[in-house]
C-alpha cells in the first residue's frame, strides 16, 4: 500500500473513532436523562413518582416558591401566586403576569394553561386540597407540602421538593445550614434574660382587631429560639385576644413585633396611640421604645415559614 492510500485509511479510521466517541457521549447523555426517577410520599400521604426531571413547576404559595428557588430550581418555575415578591425569579414571574391567582384563590384553569409537569401546594389548606383533587383527576402531578406551621415542617417541605426534583443533596445542605444558623443564635442568647415578646401579625387603627401568635406556631418557636418568651404562649395558634387579656399582660410585655403591611395604620399614629393609652403606656415595650414594625421582606421573613 503506497503512502497516499495509507494516509486515506488513517484519516478514515480517525473519522470512525470520532463518530463512535461522539455517539457514546450522546447515547450516554440520553441514558442518564432516561434513568432519572424520583418518588416521595407527600404531606397528604400520597405516593408521587416522576420518571423525568420536572421542567415546568407551578408554585401555589410564596413560601413554596422561596423553597423552589433556594434549591436552584428558580428557572423551572413557570407560574406563581399574585403575591410572590421574593426572590427575583418569582417576582419576575409576577411582573410578567405569569400567575395563577392568590394563595387562597388558585385558579385550576390558569394552572392548566402553563402545562406543568409538577404542581406544588400546601396540605391542610382547604383551597389547595380542593385544587389538588381536581389536578389528580386531570392526571397532573401534584406534591402536597407541609403547611410550615413549625420549623420541622419547613425542613420536611424542603426535603420533599428536593427529592421529587432531584435536588436531594442541595436540600440536605440547605437544611443543615438553617439548623447551624439557628444553633449559632441559640448559643449566643442562652445565658441572656428572656424578654416577654408579643408578635402581632395584624392590627387595625388604634390597635383594634388585633391578631397575634400564641403557642404551636413557627413564630412562637422562633421567639423561643431567639431567646424570648411568647407573652401569649398559654393561648394556642393565631388568636385575637380580648381586651381583658390585654389588660392582664400589657404591663409585662417587654417587646412588641408588629407587622404593618396590612395594618391600615401609620406607624407614627400607632406609636402615639400606645403612648397616650392608659393601658399601653405602662407597658415596658412602650416605655423603652422596644416596638418593632416589620414591612415588606422583614414581614415576609416571619410570616412566610420558608428558607
Amino acid at each position: 500500500m503506497d503512502s497516499n492510500k495509507r494516509r486515506i485509511v488513517a484519516i478514515a479510521l480517525v473519522a470512525v473513532l470520532v463518530v463512535a466517541a461522539t455517539a457514546v457521549v450522546v447515547v450516554s447523555g440520553m441514558l442518564k436523562q432516561e434513568q432519572f426517577s424520583s418518588s416521595v410520599t407527600d404531606a397528604a400521604g400520597k405516593y408521587v413518582a416522576l420518571d423525568k426531571r420536572p421542567e415546568r413547576i407551578v408554585s401555589c404559595s410564596p413560601a413554596i416558591s422561596e423553597i423552589v428557588c433556594a434549591l436552584g430550581l428558580g428557572d423551572k418555575l413557570v407560574a406563581v401566586t399574585d403575591y410572590d415578591d421574593y426572590p427575583a425569579e418569582a417576582a419576575k414571574l409576577v411582573e410578567d403576569k405569569h400567575t395563577i391567582g392568590g394563595y387562597y384563590t388558585p385558579s385550576f384553569e390558569k394552572i392548566l394553561e402553563y402545562e406543568p409537569d409538577l404542581v406544588l401546594v400546601n396540605s391542610r389548606t382547604g383551597p389547595h386540597q380542593e385544587l389538588a383533587e381536581r389536578l389528580y383527576d386531570a392526571k397532573y402531578t401534584v406534591v402536597q407540602l407541609y403547611p410550615q406551621e413549625n420549623l420541622e415542617e419547613v425542613y420536611k417541605s424542603i426535603e420533599l421538593v428536593g427529592k421529587i426534583a432531584g435536588k436531594t443533596d442541595k436540600a440536605d445542605e440547605l437544611i443543615s445550614s438553617m439548623k447551624a444558623s439557628i444553633s449559632d443564635v441559640g448559643s449566643k442568647v442562652k445565658d441572656l434574660e428572656k424578654p416577654n415578646v408579643m408578635y402581632v401579625t395584624y392590627a387595625e387603627a388604634r390597635f383594634t382587631s388585633v391578631y397575634l401568635t400564641g403557642s404551636g406556631t413557627a413564630v412562637d418557636e422562633i421567639i423561643a429560639l431567639s431567646g424570648g418568651k411568647n407573652a401569649f404562649v398559654d393561648l394556642e395558634g393565631w388568636v385575637a385576644p380580648s381586651d381583658e387579656e390585654f389588660k392582664i399582660r400589657a404591663k409585662s410585655i417587654d417587646c412588641m413585633v408588629i407587622t404593618s403591611m396590612y395594618s391600615g395604620s401609620d406607624v407614627d399614629d400607632m406609636n402615639a396611640y400606645f403612648q397616650d393609652d392608659d393601658l399601653w403606656k405602662e407597658s415596658p415595650a412602650v416605655k423603652n421604645n422596644t416596638i418593632f414594625y416589620l414591612q415588606g421582606q422583614g414581614e415576609n421573613i416571619f410570616n412566610r415559614q420558608s428558607v
